[in-house]
């Protein structure tokens, strides 16, 4: 610190004037400390850019996993860090998103076109999380009691069908079955929202008569007889992109070198849990979040799971697909074109870096 003493008053000065002085040399010292130490208003705008990420479901989306322990990780603590923001589903992201309380959401088509439809946001699809019904890939699917009597989804007319939110990629596939049964909402089957881990609670107490049941729970619940699989997203609407992440054009664009070491580290933290080298170490830390055994996950990165895009890279055609189709349905008001809300610069961009130095 710098010291600058008041000078003694001058004839007829008033003390406020000593005041003055002495405050205007305290400043005076501030500012070249400040410039010598490198201290100062600089640092905050130096700080890592804090991303909030909405996700739902683990081990599915990841979010939680991926930016907590360095794990092929370069910038992050750097240029950016991470928040991850439990949702019950996708749908409640959007309000979130709309609100500013969040920076990007796993989304699911039917979210995505109603943030456009809907909220009037300018959105983009930043990277893949997972795709349903790739063929050889697990498809998320449905379960009744055995002894229900019931057999085929158009069997389900005056039942309850458990979803998890709204407009989430669960809910819309279901709902895309239905209306392929010729059932509609409110007029032929009744919803009941419910948290995931709670569907097959629901099932038993026979409150719901259909549940989606994700793994890697499925895998324990159809080997036993006194349940039985009746549909899979696939066959409501073949190949999606279930679920991607989605952020505002305008946050990408202001914060756009952070948000591309973002999706650079996305991808390759992803890559990480996925190589076949790291696989014990990968499965700890999802089971010890996720407070299971490791065992429990031996689906994860196989056939019996959902597809992972090696690049995070999303499939649009398919993401359009299930757009359109939610829209002929009748889930959605209108449909609106994917390219239009998308950004592949970044996640194009992340497969360079990569590449070059793996």
């Amino acid at each position: 610190m710098i010291n600058r003493a008041p000078k003694p008053l001058a004839k007829g000065a008033a003390p406020g004037d000593a005041m003055l002085r002495s405050i205007r040399g305290l400043l005076f010292g501030f500012a070249v400390l400040a410039l010598v130490t490198g201290t100062g208003t600089s640092t905050a705008a130096a700080d890592p850019l804090k991303i909030k990420v909405g996700w739902s479901t683990m081990p599915g989306h990841m979010i939680p996993v991926l930016f907590a322990n360095n794990k092929g990780l370069r910038h992050y603590g750097q240029s950016y860090t991470v928040e991850p923001i439990l949702f019950r589903g996708s749908a409640p992201q959007l309000t979130a998103l709309a609100a500013g309380e969040i920076d990007m959401i796993a989304s699911s088509p039917a979210t995505m076109a109603l943030a456009v439809l809907n909220a009037g946001l300018d959105v983009r699809v930043v990277a893949d999380i997972i795709q349903d019904g790739v063929p050889g890939h697990h498809s998320e699917t449905w379960v009744v009691l055995a002894d229900s009597g019931i057999t085929t989804a158009a069997q389900l007319k005056g039942k309850r069908i458990a979803t998890n939110a709204i407009g989430s990629a669960s809910d819309t596939a279901m709902r895309a079955m239905m209306l392929k049964s010729n059932l509609q909402d409110r007029r032929d089957y009744i919803t009941i929202q419910a948290a995931f881990p709670s569907m097959l609670a629901l099932l038993d107490e026979k409150k719901v008569d259909a549940a989606p049941i994700l793994m890697p729970d499925l895998t324990e619940v159809l080997k036993n007889p006194k349940y039985r699989a009746l549909f899979q997203a696939k066959d409501a609407w073949g190949r999606s992109d279930l679920v991607f992440l989605l952020g505002q054009a305008d946050f990408i664009a202001k914060n756009r070198a952070a948000v591309q070491d973002f999706v650079e580290d996305y991808v390759r933290a992803n890559r990480w849990f996925a190589d076949p080298a790291n696989r014990a170490e990968a499965l700890k830390i999802i089971a010890d979040y996720m407070k299971i055994k490791p065992a429990q996950l031996g689906h994860l990165y196989t056939e019996n799971d959902y597809f992972r895009d090696p690049y995070g890279m999303p499939d649009y055609p398919s993401l359009q697909s299930a757009i359109d189709i939610a829209h002929d349905a009748g889930i959605l008001p209108d449909t609106i074109s994917v390219k239009k809300y998308s950004d592949t610069s970044l996640i194009d961009e992340a497969r360079k870096r990569i590449i070059a130095a793996p």
